[in-house]
């Protein structure tokens, strides 16, 4: 690359630079030490560039150019403009509304918690602490028989939004993203929210009848259950809108199985299995209603 002209840093060179492209030439613009360098292919493209830059120059100093006001914010600011950002977010609800207000749940949750450093305006959200005898199948049907009441069955689900630290929150968060937008999408809200509630209730259940102590929460037992529907629905349905690639599923899969080994003690272990579990089982009955019902 050849370097045609250099200019100051603070001037706005949008004006000069469509100049340059409506001649045909291919160039670049990098900033070095408080200047914008124009690179160009070839020697007969930087005299182009000289002339150009000359006449924008000249016509500049006359006044000629209708130049943009010069912005008090920093230049940076223009990636994260406020509205952008504002119509993203309401074409992320439109596409995947269940899936934006649980990502936004969560984080308020974290925020009244401060992100679990004060569990006390928390503690309805913990898993109800069941008088249980009998432990498997048999300490889940127990459960289910002490639940009188829409408080305590909305407290089996509740958990899943308590996060104990940013790092624990961000990454639940952004999974649920990923995987909560491809079903919602891809199938329904209606039935996405369904399947949420069904993995969040079994997952929780797992990770208390596993332990027997309420203290636990996170939305990464419904990460792996998503996961484990996704994989089952591409698995059953191949040419489906559904598809993970398998080396992100057997990194997930391969994560999970890092943690009940090495961090089993102080990570909800259960629940990601119970989730996981909860979750294929939905995507087989759901890819196999769905395949049988297009025959």
């Amino acid at each position: 690359m050849i370097r045609a002209a250099q200019l100051d840093a603070g001037i706005d060179l949008r004006g000069l630079l469509n100049s340059i492209a409506q001649h045909g030439i291919q160039f670049r613009v990098n900033e070095e030490s408080g200047a914008q360098v124009i690179w160009v292919a070839t020697e007969d493209d930087a005299e182009k560039v000289v002339a150009a830059v000359e006449q924008w120059e000249n016509l500049r100093a006359q006044g000629l150019l209708n130049e943009p006001e010069a912005q008090a914010t920093p230049a940076l600011a223009n990636y994260f403009s406020v509205t952008q950002s504002l119509k993203g977010i309401a074409n992320a609800f439109l596409l995947a509304p269940v899936t934006v207000l649980l990502i936004l749940a969560a984080f308020i949750v974290a925020l009244v918690s401060q992100l679990g450093a004060d569990l006390s305006p928390v503690q309805g959200f913990f898993f109800p602490n069941f008088p249980i005898t009998q432990g498997g199948v048999a300490g889940l049907f127990e459960m289910l028989g002490q639940i009188n009441s829409t408080e305590l069955l909305l407290r089996t689900l509740t958990p899943a939004l308590l996060h104990f630290g940013a790092i624990h929150l961000v990454f639940n968060t952004l999974w649920i993203w990923q995987f909560g937008r491809m079903i919602e999408t891809a199938q329904s809200s209606i039935l996405y929210f369904a399947l949420v509630l069904f993995i969040a209730f079994f997952s929780n259940a797992t990770q208390f009848l596993w332990t027997m102590t309420p203290n636990f929460g996170g939305l990464s037992g419904v990460v792996y259950g998503l996961l484990g529907y996704i994989w089952m629905w591409q698995t059953i349905m191949p040419y489906g809108r559904l598809r993970l690639p398998p080396a992100m599923i057997g990194v997930l899969l391969f994560a999970l199985v890092l943690m009940g080994v090495f961090a089993s003690s102080w990570i909800a272990n259960a629940a990601h299995v119970g989730g996981l579990l909860a979750g294929a089982l939905a995507g087989i009955v759901a890819a196999g209603f769905s395949k049988i019902s297009r025959r």
